[in-house]
């Protein structure tokens, strides 16, 4: 750093679509933030470079040299917690994707939603609903242990796995020929019925997997914008929203108390009409405990921040949620 400069960690929330890097002084003030392509090695070939030039673009927000930081923090999709067996291996592979090279601080590599739980919740209790180009449920307990919903052999699933549902329905016929989503779906494939939709989904499978990924999760906002004007797409986001608080239900006895936060993070998760599907999913899981979705305090970039001022030794305190707060 030049002289006068200050100290600074970063934070970085890379998932299947998106990387957003922020550059945070110890104090929690922003420096510099940057958005860059997809950073989830499960849904770009190209993670690596991505989150490398997207580091850097962030430095040169913030007038930074990023290796100078006290302290990296990545919250990565499809990356695997310390205890847990879902997800890519750490390693030097999974270290790579975020080391830019000579960095002098700490660097640390982190599932996304453990970036996303700390943002939304703030360090306290709860579960973390992550559903956009990826998914995963996780909850973490007051004494901080973390438990997925994967561990009990669940996957609710995504944006794509949204639009699966919907062309799925249309190939077997299950949907109303005056439902309106079929033209869209029609339109975004290409195709001019049910027969040609079906061999354009066929010949999607000898595409690499990431380009068949993205051609359903393109879909997908226009799915959601849909859910109160097509029977089928709103029946589809049902059944996804029932499989999510499924896998909430499961991870609730992990938590002391009869009122269970639930904050949502990703694309999907945030789409107000999803949500409120959920919610009402939710009000009929069985039992003595009561989830409720919460909003987010922070997002995944700052609770991989919170986390990187921990690692560098900076006390994480109201006034410091507070600055990180005011800068989303």
């Amino acid at each position: 750093m030049l002289p006068g400069e200050s100290p600074f960690v970063i934070g970085i929330d890379a998932g299947g679509t998106h990387t957003r890097v922020g550059l945070f002084d110890l104090s929690g003030g922003l420096l510099g933030f940057a958005t860059g392509s997809g950073g989830g090695p499960h849904h770009n070939d190209d993670a690596r470079q991505n989150i490398h030039d997207t580091i850097l673009a962030a430095g040169a927000d913030a007038r930074r040299d990023p290796r100078q930081a006290r302290a990296l923090v990545a919250g990565i999709a499809g990356i695997n917690r310390e205890s847990s067996n879902q997800g890519q291996d750490h390693g030097d592979v999974v270290e790579s994707l975020v080391d830019i090279g000579g960095i002098s601080g700490s660097i640390r590599v982190v599932n996304d939603a453990i970036s996303a739980h700390r943002g939304a919740l703030a360090g306290g209790p709860g579960i973390i609903v992550v559903a956009g180009t990826g998914s995963m449920i996780l909850a973490v307990a007051d004494d901080g242990a973390e438990t997925e919903s994967g561990q009990f052999q669940h996957y609710a699933g995504a944006a794509r796995h949204l639009v699966h549902d919907v062309v799925q329905r249309i190939l077997i016929g299950d949907v109303d020929e005056g439902d309106p989503v079929l033209d869209r779906v029609y339109g975004h494939f290409g195709a001019s019925g049910r027969s040609e939709l079906r061999e354009v989904v066929l010949g999607l499978n000898s595409n690499a997997p990431n380009e068949s990924k993205r051609r359903f999760g393109a879909l997908a906002p226009a799915v959601t914008e849909m859910i109160d004007s097509s029977a089928l797409a709103q029946s589809a986001a049902i059944r996804l929203c029932e499989r999510t608080a499924l896998g909430v239900g499961l991870l609730m006895p992990s938590i002391h108390g009869a009122s269970i936060p639930v904050a949502c993070a990703g694309s999907l998760a945030n789409d107000p009409a999803f949500r409120g599907l959920l919610q009402r999913s939710l009000d009929r899981l069985p039992g003595p405990q009561q989830p409720t979705l919460v909003s987010a305090r922070l997002d995944p970039v700052r609770g991989s921040a919170i986390l990187a001022l921990e690692s560098a030794g900076a006390p994480v305190n109201e006034k410091v949620l507070g600055l990180l707060e005011s800068t989303i």
